[in-house]
C-alpha cells in the first residue's frame, strides 16, 4: 500500500463500517458516521511506569484497549445497523449477542488492483454497548460504545464493490 500526495489528510478518509449481514458468512458493510462530528479510535494505552529503589525510571506500554465513543447515533429507519443496535436495547443483549464484525478503510492509502483502486483496510471484532436509548427533539438517539477485541485481518477494501479481501 502506498501513502500518496501531500498535505493534510481529511478526517473522511478514515471511514468505519459495521457488518450487518444476517449471516457471517456474507458481510454486507454499512458506513457509520452519518450527523457524527466525532469519532475516534482511542487507543487508551496502558502504560505503567515505576522508580526503583535507585531512583531508575522504568516506563512500558504492554498493550491497547481500544474503543470507539459514537455519539451521537441518530436513529434512522432504513439503517440495517439501528435495527442491531433497537435489538440490543429491547432484548437488553448482553455476551456474544453483541459482538460484531467491523471494517476500518484508510482511504489516504491505497493502490491499483486489477485496473481499480483499492483501499489499505482491516476487519476486527467489538463488543457492541448501547449507552442510551432516547435523546432530544432532534430526533431518536442510540449512542453507543465499540470496544476492540481479537487480531485485526488486514487486507483491502475496494468501494465499487463494497468488498473486503483479506491478505493472504
Amino acid at each position: 500500500m502506498a501513502i500518496s500526495g501531500t498535505g493534510w489528510i481529511k478526517r473522511e478518509e478514515f471511514m468505519l463500517f459495521a457488518d450487518v449481514a444476517e449471516t457471517p458468512a456474507t458481510p454486507s458493510w454499512e458506513l457509520l458516521g452519518e450527523k457524527v462530528e466525532d469519532m475516534s479510535l482511542a487507543m487508551n494505552p496502558n502504560v505503567t511506569t515505576v522508580t526503583d529503589i535507585t531512583g531508575n525510571v522504568t516506563t512500558s506500554l504492554d498493550k491497547y484497549e481500544k474503543q470507539t465513543d459514537v455519539s451521537p447515533m441518530r436513529a434512522k429507519r432504513d439503517s440495517k445497523f439501528f435495527a442491531i443496535l433497537y435489538d440490543i436495547v429491547k432484548e437488553e443483549k448482553t455476551l456474544s449477542d453483541v459482538e460484531r464484525t467491523f471494517l476500518c478503510v484508510n482511504v489516504f492509502d491505497s493502490i491499483e488492483k486489477e485496473g481499480k483502486t483499492v483501499y489499505a483496510a482491516w476487519t476486527q471484532k467489538a463488543v457492541v454497548a448501547v449507552q442510551s436509548y432516547g435523546g432530544n427533539t432532534e430526533g431518536l438517539d442510540i449512542p453507543f460504545n465499540l470496544h476492540w477485541f481479537g487480531k485485526k485481518t488486514y487486507g483491502t477494501f475496494d468501494p465499487a464493490t463494497k468488498t473486503f479481501t483479506a491478505d493472504i
